[in-house]
């Protein structure tokens, strides 16, 4: 999936501070220090609607990010998914009887633009949820095998406090679950 054009983003000399974010399993502050390349996974849109300002802030804080850390020296790996099928998306597709892969590819590129109006770095890798499902549906598996998700009638649950136990999550580091 292609994502959007790279905005003109100044080669720097990599002499900026190592930028600092908020570890939630934590609930400190802490620097992120890449090992190589700083790497970084966005949770993208569902794209059943218009983007509004809590897009434009969400992305615009992770763009922030990338500059930083490229400021610092690093190199970044960046992925960004779609939902480009959920519940919602379904739904707004049967209230409007537009074929819910048309109401998704509309509202992307809706989405596509807004971000090269805004200037946001795109991500290196655009992925697509309806790509990758065998994937998605093999991890399940394997977090239900290891005990760290559980099933609640026909639904998979992550379970935060049993992925905690059996290791603990660091900004910046593998969490050894894979």
């Amino acid at each position: 999936m292609k994502s959007w054009s790279r905005p003109a983003v100044p080669r720097l000399p990599g002499h900026g501070s190592i930028p600092r974010v908020f570890d939630t399993s934590s609930a400190s502050i802490v620097e992120t220090r890449p090992i190589a390349l700083a790497g970084l996974y966005v949770c993208g849109i569902t794209p059943y609607d218009a983007t509004h300002i809590g897009h434009a802030a969400t992305y615009l804080a992770y763009d922030t990010l990338i500059r930083v850390w490229l400021d610092a020296g690093y190199d970044v790996s960046y992925v960004q998914n779609v939902t480009d099928v959920d519940d919602p998306l379904l739904e707004r597709a049967t209230e409007t009887g537009i074929h819910w892969r048309d109401l998704a590819a509309g509202q992307i590129e809706l989405f596509r633009g807004d971000m090269l109006a805004l200037g946001i770095i795109p991500p290196d890798h655009y992925v697509a949820v309806t790509d990758m499902i065998p994937q998605v549906a093999q991890a399940v598996g394997r977090l239900l095998a290891i005990g760290i998700a559980y099933r609640l009638g026909d639904d998979v649950y992550f379970d935060s406090a049993a992925a905690g136990a059996a290791s603990p999550w660091y900004v910046g580091l593998e969490s050894g679950l894979g």
